[in-house]
C-alpha cells in the first residue's frame, strides 16, 4: 500500500513538472520578428603620445621603474552606431572601463526587427574624432521571423563581423 502511495506521488510529481515544460508557451520572439546582437569589447585609442625619456630622466627614476617611454594610460570613448536603413537601433558612446579609464569598452545590446531586408550599418569611433567612423561596414541582411544576427568586431582583422 505505501508502495502503491510513492508510485502515485511520483508519477502526480512527474505529470505537473511535464505540463509545466510545455504550457504556458514561451517565445522569446514575436512570428514575425528577429533579433539582432550586438556584443563586443574594444578598447579606445589612447589620448596622449608615448613620449620618449632622455637618460637623465631615466636615472631619476628608481631602478624598478626605468622604462624607455612614458606612455598614457587614459583612452578615448568609444562611439558605436548600428543602423537599419535611415533608423537609428542603436547609438551611443561608452567609456572606457578601468579606474584610470584604460580598459576596453564593452556593449553587448539586443534589439528586436521587424523579419525581412534590412540595410544594417553599423560604425565604430575609437580615436575622439567628431562625426566621422574609424571603422564601419555595411551590408544588406534579408533576416527570417525568429533568426538572431550577431555583429561583432574582430580585433585581429579590425573589422566588423556579421553573422
Amino acid at each position: 500500500m505505501k508502495l502503491a502511495g510513492e508510485i502515485a506521488a511520483y508519477a502526480a510529481f512527474a505529470a505537473v513538472v511535464g505540463l509545466l515544460s510545455v504550457w504556458p508557451r514561451y517565445e522569446l520572439l514575436g512570428e514575425d520578428r528577429a533579433l539582432v546582437s550586438l556584443v563586443f569589447s574594444h578598447a579606445g585609442e589612447r589620448v596622449g603620445e608615448c613620449r620618449r625619456l632622455s637618460q637623465e630622466e631615466l636615472n631619476k627614476l628608481p631602478p624598478n621603474m626605468r622604462k624607455p617611454a612614458d606612455c598614457p594610460r587614459e583612452r578615448y570613448p568609444v562611439r558605436i552606431e548600428l543602423r537599419s536603413g535611415s533608423e537609428a537601433l542603436y547609438r551611443k558612446t561608452l567609456a572606457p572601463s578601468g579606474i584610470w579609464a584604460d580598459g576596453k569598452a564593452s556593449v553587448y545590446e539586443r534589439i528586436e526587427v521587424p523579419a525581412g531586408a534590412h540595410d544594417l550599418f553599423v560604425g565604430m569611433n575609437d580615436s575622439g574624432g567628431a562625426e566621422e567612423f574609424d571603422f564601419s561596414r555595411s551590408e544588406t541582411i534579408d533576416l527570417f521571423p525568429g533568426r538572431n544576427l550577431v555583429i561583432q568586431f574582430d580585433e585581429q582583422t579590425q573589422q566588423f563581423l556579421i553573422r
